[in-house]
């Protein structure tokens, strides 16, 4: 199934998976218009980054993946996959995008202004095995994400558990872990 818009004529979207329900609430022309907007600007740096997983695509099953993004109320959290990941069923020009920034743009795209009406705000959950370069990519991915959608400055705050670092406390499984709070910078 193929979905383009004027807006994303550009930067063609389409989408690989099978017909579910409700998938078009989700992948709205606005919705692939902001994943191809964020594709576009970042694809060439995020093909640049070093995957340590080695090369992955993700194969997560569709239905599961449209549900996840429909649920209500919608969460103030998500757990993007990582950015070095390709998305096997979210192409742009027939090859996988970034399955983290699949993840994160329908998130916010949907939900970030519902969270802000609620008073709430959207953090973005990052597992910790990224380098500084993917964590400076994540935060200009929200500053992006920020200016496309319109919304206040530093409306997006991201949770990263770094294992390792001095300061550390002992997480259940025994293993060292440090919390850190990305903010974006505001753009003056």
């Amino acid at each position: 199934m193929t979905i383009t818009s004027p807006e994303t004529s550009q930067q063609f979207i389409s989408l690989s998976g099978p017909e579910v329900p409700r998938q078009d609430e989700l992948f709205t022309p606005g919705a692939l218009e902001f994943l191809a907007a964020l594709h576009q600007e970042f694809s060439v740096r995020l093909a640049a980054l070093p995957d340590q997983q080695g090369g992955r695509t993700v194969s997560r099953d569709w239905a599961l993946l449209v549900d996840q993004h429909l649920s209500e109320p919608p969460s103030s959290f998500i757990s993007p996959q990582r950015l070095t990941r390709a998305q096997d069923k979210v192409l742009c020009h027939g090859a996988g995008i970034s399955a983290g920034l699949v993840d994160f743009g329908l998130h916010i795209f949907r939900n970030a202004q519902r969270l802000l009406d609620d008073g709430r705000a959207p953090f973005v959950s990052l597992p910790g095995a990224e380098t500084e370069e993917e964590l400076q990519i994540w935060q200009e991915l929200f500053i992006r994400a920020e200016q496309l959608l319109n919304l206040p400055d530093g409306t997006i705050r991201a949770i990263h558990l770094r294992p390792g670092e001095p300061d550390q406390d002992d997480d259940e499984d025994g293993q060292e872990t440090t919390a850190g709070v990305l903010m974006p910078r505001i753009s003056g």
